[in-house]
């Protein structure tokens, strides 16, 4: 009696000849599964990465400092007589302090990891001989900001820009007292002052190491500044002692300048609530930074926020770089995995020639040949993708914590679509020799040909 492949015992011998293929292969076996775990670990290391890597590099980005500037809206008129252009006077105007708390209010206020405010104000600046005009620069250093609701804010420079490399201690955001041309201060001068400097009326500050380095200053030392709202009105000048309490050294602007608390300069220079600039760190990921930009023009119509053009292309220029390196890393590992599977492949064809032979013999039509081969193929990839998906789970660990210093999470969804890649992969690679297993022509084979 003549059975057909069809027939339930025929099936029942296509999986025992199946499971005795792995049994009875199990080196070439194993280098196939090594060589689809590695092809699997890889996109699965960068999909994962890939996932986080947006978020990691504008957290790294935001190391370096802010990629928002907000600026009051100003009035500029053009000064001219007839015909000639003596250029343009804008009007100076300021951005409240109080407004602030604003920018905490657009809707993407989950991705505003810090602002600071900067007052600008020129100075003469006396230590000892030397004499020197500096930019003093009111800002908040590390305040507490309530927000709407009564949720705690901490935000300053010290948040957002984290690479000022800093030499003594950060000042504390604090209000002053000032006396003008020097009143009173031989009567307060005595007591613990704020800051550590050990005198009530000496004010902490930091100090970029240009200034420092041309008025020969250092940590710890004390010096005068005085500040005119009139370059011409001496009667109405201020002055205030200040210490040392940190050198910046940053590199541009910031080292020529000199750092204080926001109160500090409002006092001093008689601008109560009032900040030139505000500096962003806003973590940009599902959109970009100009989004940010118009959020906050519409909850503060009185200002313009501009993005800072260079970081923000220096982001997306390493985005894409980063993207391209796992695309290609990934293409390389998939290729081997390619070329291992089907050479792994093609010689399981040659040494089972007399076995396809004889299934061929006994009524196995060509399909069902190639659906042997081919299960066999799916099954190394779907245990190739399980394994690994789980060892690039742990590479993709490896690589944020050595390159982004973080942790990576695991995203669920790379499972299946390593799972995808790896099968169609394996399936792909086992074309050529599951064809040439189908065209093996059983007479010639048993026969010893």
């Amino acid at each position: 009696m003549i059975t057909t492949w069809h027939d339930p015992q025929v099936k029942r011998m296509f999986l025992r000849i199946l499971s005795k293929s792995f049994i009875n292969r199990k080196a070439s076996i194993a280098i196939a599964l090594v060589a689809v775990i590695v092809g699997a670990a890889v996109p699965a290391a960068m999909l994962t990465v890939s996932m986080d890597v947006e978020e990691n590099v504008n957290r790294e980005f935001r190391k370096f400092g802010a990629n928002l500037l907000i600026v009051p809206k100003s009035d500029t008129i053009e000064v001219g007589i007839g015909g000639m252009n003596f250029g343009s006077v804008t009007e100076q105007k300021y951005i409240n302090e109080s407004d602030l708390y604003k920018i905490k209010t657009i809707s993407w206020s989950d991705n505003i990891l810090g602002y600071a405010p900067s007052l600008y104000q020129v100075v003469n600046v006396q230590s000892g001989s030397e004499q020197q005009s500096v930019v003093l620069v009111g800002t908040w250093f590390e305040k507490e900001t309530v927000l709407q609701g009564g949720k705690i804010f901490k935000t300053g420079v010290r948040t957002i820009n984290p690479w000022w490399s800093i030499e003594g201690n950060w000042v504390e955001d604090v209000q002053p007292d000032l006396t003008k041309s020097g009143e009173g201060q031989d009567e307060e001068n005595t007591g613990t002052g704020e800051n550590g400097t050990g005198n009530d009326n000496v004010k902490g500050s930091m100090i970029g190491i240009s200034v420092a380095t041309k008025l020969g200053l250092d940590v710890g030392d004390n010096f005068t500044i005085a500040y005119r709202e009139r370059v011409d009105d001496e009667g109405n000048e201020k002055q205030a002692n200040l210490s040392v309490t940190a050198i910046i050294n940053a590199g541009g602007d910031v080292d020529n300048s000199i750092y204080v608390d926001m109160g500090f300069a409002q006092t001093l220079t008689n601008r109560p609530d009032k900040v030139h600039t505000v500096q962003v760190s806003a973590l940009c990921i599902a959109c970009p930074v100009d989004t940010f930009a118009s959020e906050i023009e519409k909850e503060m119509p009185y200002v313009e926020a501009k993005t800072v053009k260079q970081l923000a292309s220096a982001e997306m220029s390493v985005l894409e770089k980063i993207e391209d390196m796992m695309f290609l890393v990934t293409v390389v590992a998939l290729f081997a995995t390619a070329m291992g599977v089907s050479t792994t492949m093609t010689t399981s064809v040659i040494s089972r020639q007399k076995e396809i032979g004889l299934m061929k013999s006994i009524g196995a039509e060509n399909k069902r040949i190639a659906s042997l081969f081919f299960s066999e193929s799916a099954i190394i990839g779907m245990i190739g993708g399980v394994v690994g998906y789980l060892v690039g789970m742990i590479l993709a660990q490896f690589v944020g914590l050595r390159v982004f210093d973080s942790s990576i999470s695991p995203h669920y969804i790379v499972l299946p679509i390593v799972l995808i890649i790896s099968v169609s992969v394996v399936l792909l690679a086992s074309a050529i020799p599951v064809k040439r297993a189908i065209s093996i022509e059983p007479i010639i084979v048993l026969r010893g040909d």
